[in-house]
């Protein structure tokens, strides 16, 4: 049953209102995209910190082109998880690099797998950066689409992702899948739990360029992965709000997170994103409670912060 919010906040509407504040203000958003970066950025980590202090309680940020941890910041009480993504910048499939980011920092860091140098990616967009990211035109290698990275090597998971997914294990690093393909995920996301890989997302897997089907979404979170859906997904790439739901409903929200996917430089902060999200996600049936779990609960649970629900 939809819920209409309306505009005026009296009564029961008001209720909501508070606490679905009180949950984004507790929320760990495990996507946001900081500069200094080639892609043009809204803020930096000191600024992101500094705005969202108190809005929200974390944020885990991310840079297409550059490992986080040597990121300038003072974050006091606000949990930042940083983060390394595996394109070409960082040397691709390279296990040394997350050992290193690892040490740097006090919480589990994100792992993610190629995105903009991903060969999946790659075959669907013609460019490492697509012109509705920044709405102009950007080229970074001229050769890149005849190399992009793929976990597959003769048929074979390659020898250095097998590597990759061991420093993971061994750091206890949170893997997200990235940009690669939804098959490419299916086998990775297998390989991860018969090593023991406790932390797995599924990044945005209902973004157009991946599409991994429901049943697919199904069994692997049976294997411990969780389902990310990102509010880009609704505001750059179009993806209807009541697509979403269904696709949360199918697999469930117990396994899934919500996250912002932000930081694009004409885009809002993370805390009004979400709050504008989540309201959508209201009035489309998703529940508080729901919207708790996914907000709170299992993006806490991946970073080993607890909530008291107070």
């Amino acid at each position: 049953m939809k819920i209409g919010l309306g505009s005026a906040l009296n009564g029961p509407v008001y209720i909501i209102y508070m606490q679905l504040e009180k949950l984004i203000s507790n929320t760990i958003d495990l996507h946001v995209h900081v500069g200094p970066e080639i892609i043009p950025r809204k803020f930096s980590v000191q600024e992101l910190i500094r705005e969202e202090g108190g809005k929200l309680a974390g944020a885990a940020i991310k840079n297409h082109f550059f490992a986080t941890t040597s990121m300038a910041r003072d974050s006091g009480d606000f949990i930042l998880i940083d983060s390394v993504v595996l394109n070409y910048y960082v040397g691709g499939f390279n296990s040394d690099i997350i050992r290193a980011a690892a040490e740097l920092s006090k919480y589990p860091i994100v792992v993610w797998f190629p995105t903009i140098n991903a060969k999946n990616f790659l075959s669907v967009t013609g460019c490492e950066i697509p012109i509705e990211w920044t709405k102009q035109e950007r080229k970074i290698k001229s050769d890149i689409c005849d190399r992009g990275l793929e976990i597959f090597a003769d048929g074979k998971i390659r020898a250095d992702v097998v590597g990759v997914l061991l420093a993971i294990k061994e750091t206890n690093s949170i893997l997200a899948t990235g940009h690669i393909s939804w098959r490419e995920s299916e086998r990775l996301v297998q390989t991860a739990a018969d090593l023991g890989i406790k932390r797995i997302i599924i990044t945005h897997p209902i973004y157009r360029p991946i599409g991994m089907p429901i049943n697919i979404q199904q069994k692997l979170i049976k294997m411990g992965a969780v389902i990310e859906h990102c509010v880009s997904m609704n505001t750059i790439d179009k993806i209807s709000i009541r697509e979403i739901v269904e696709q949360i409903k199918l697999v469930g929200a117990s396994n899934c997170i919500l996250t912002s996917d932000v930081g694009q430089s004409s885009s809002p902060y993370p805390s009004i994103t979400l709050d504008k999200f989540c309201h959508e996600l209201l009035c489309e049936g998703i529940s508080l409670k729901d919207l708790e779990m996914m907000l709170v609960n299992n993006p806490r649970r991946l970073v080993g912060v607890d909530w008291s629900g107070k």
